[in-house]
């Protein structure tokens, strides 16, 4: 079994976006996080954390997660943890523990922590102009959202992340908020005047 999800995050100059890949293989049961650097084995050990914690039934395979390099911007690992939310979603999908027929067609972000909450990104008035920038026609119409409610206004389809997962323990979706400056203000959106 194989899929893919497309992630975006957030740096200095706007929202990137990602392709996270990955397969199931008949082999020693294994979690393998590659492409973030030396975050991978963090994510990795966090991802496996949430999962045994909620008790989680994982089928006995080897798992293969991919960020694609080709697509990475060379900014630095700090902006890369809002990935963590994408791979916890396409493990799980591959473990069949989300009922998803598939995510080849969705577009998420967002950090975890260990204590099962999940942080998702206020989207900022430029995730739009990326959005368009990034994706032709086609590709705008078909893709879904993963996130908060907070992403309803965006014009996208929406699939909020709570009621998808819904149906596992402990889980708390908050949202974060968006720190960097954005062009329509000069006001920092998590500054005390704002």
């Amino acid at each position: 079994m194989e899929t893919q999800i497309k992630a975006y995050y957030q740096t200095p100059q706007g929202i990137k976006f990602v392709t996270i890949f990955g397969y199931a293989t008949k082999g020693v049961p294994s979690l393998e996080i590659n492409g973030v650097g030396r975050l991978s084995k963090n994510i990795k050990e966090k991802i496996i954390f949430l999962t045994r914690t909620r008790k989680l039934k994982v089928p006995l395979r080897r798992f293969v997660v991919c960020v694609d390099l080709n697509e990475l911007n060379q900014q630095g690992e700090q902006h890369l943890k809002s990935l963590e939310f994408p791979i916890l979603l396409l493990y799980w999908f591959l473990c069949g523990l989300v009922p998803i027929c598939k995510l080849d067609d969705c577009l998420a972000s967002g950090w975890l922590k260990a204590n099962g909450e999940i942080y998702q990104m206020q989207t900022p008035l430029s995730f739009i102009q990326s959005y368009k920038k990034n994706f032709d026609l086609v590709e705008q119409k078909n893709l879904k959202l993963i996130g908060g409610s907070q992403g309803s206004n965006l014009n996208l389809c929406l699939i909020e992340s709570s009621l998808l997962l819904e149906h596992i323990e402990n889980l708390k979706f908050k949202t974060e908020p968006n720190i960097y400056i954005e062009r329509a203000s000069a006001i920092p959106l998590k500054s005390f005047i704002a």
